[in-house]
């Protein structure tokens, strides 16, 4: 049962309470084809919810076996098949239905894969064997595909009967629906003017629809957020360019004056004689 119908099923049992708390003032309301008809409801509903939580368990359990039959045909039938094809029938045309199914294989297509996997093993039987196989293999791999067959019927007659559950308790609780509404206006007539007793009516009969909220009561109003105003991007300012100072020029380096070379030595001497008599010229002889 969902959670919503659960919601349902309580407000319908605090509706028979509540009417039969208020009988000394209710009158004949309690007397009504349709109070009876909600006092029938209520034991249907729990009737079929339980059934419903029975058609549950049994789907869950299918689905769990089923999908131990897909793995056991797979891994321990068709995997050592399909291993020893590769490497010892790669090249043999019977290798395309000698090949491992994929994990995601439909249930119908697994089956239709180990049935033909039989038929194309047993053409080399003694390869398989020779591989170390039972001698029984191929009827082996033949009954893991009749037991997929088994836990696929299985479980698709326990979805039937789980829909079919979840569609009684649908149209009951549609039903019972037109029960409360005509109950409503039997006891709103009744109790005319009566508003603390309406007011208790109107809270017996109100259906929590959203979980963790008591009947009756209203959530606390949440303070919105205060909105967070846009970032603005503060204007950008280029700042002015900074002149480049000019460098003063540089004054020319003068070169310093060459002084002329002075000899460190005194005067200079006068020559020796005979230096002086080597560099003089002779003397020509005077004719007689």
């Amino acid at each position: 049962m969902q959670k919503g119908q659960e919601a349902r099923l309580d407000a319908y049992r605090r509706i028979r309470t509540w009417l039969d708390s208020k009988s000394d003032v209710l009158g004949l309301v309690n007397k009504s084809t349709s109070r009876t008809d909600l006092d029938a409801a209520v034991v249907k509903l729990e009737t079929d919810a339980s059934a419903q939580g029975d058609a549950t368990a049994e789907m869950t359990s299918r689905t769990k076996m089923k999908a131990t039959s897909r793995e056991g045909l797979r891994l321990d039938h068709m995997q050592p098949i399909a291993a020893i094809a590769k490497k010892k029938l790669g090249s043999t045309p019977v290798i395309q239905d000698l090949q491992l199914a994929k994990k995601n294989t439909s249930d119908a297509g697994l089956i239709n894969d180990g049935g033909t996997m039989a038929l194309a093993a047993a053409k080399y039987t003694q390869v398989f064997l020779d591989q170390q196989l039972p001698a029984d293999f191929i009827a082996q791999l033949n009954t893991s595909v009749a037991d997929l067959k088994a836990a696929v019927a299985a479980r698709e007659i326990a979805q039937l009967q789980l829909n079919e559950r979840t569609r009684a308790l649908k149209d009951q609780f549609a039903v019972t629906h037109t029960d409360v509404k005509v109950l409503n206006a039997l006891v709103v007539k009744q109790l005319k003017g009566k508003t603390d007793l309406l007011t208790a009516w109107k809270n017996a009969k109100r259906i929590k629809a959203k979980p963790g909220v008591p009947a009756g009561s209203t959530p606390p109003a949440t303070t919105p957020a205060a909105p967070t105003p846009p970032a603005t991007t503060p204007p950008t300012t280029t700042p002015a360019p900074s002149p480049t100072p000019t460098p003063a020029p540089m004054p020319a380096p003068t070169p310093a004056p060459t002084p002329a070379p002075t000899s460190s030595a005194g005067p200079t001497p006068a020559p020796s004689p005979a230096a002086a008599s080597a560099t003089s010229t002779p003397e020509v002889p005077k004719a007689a």
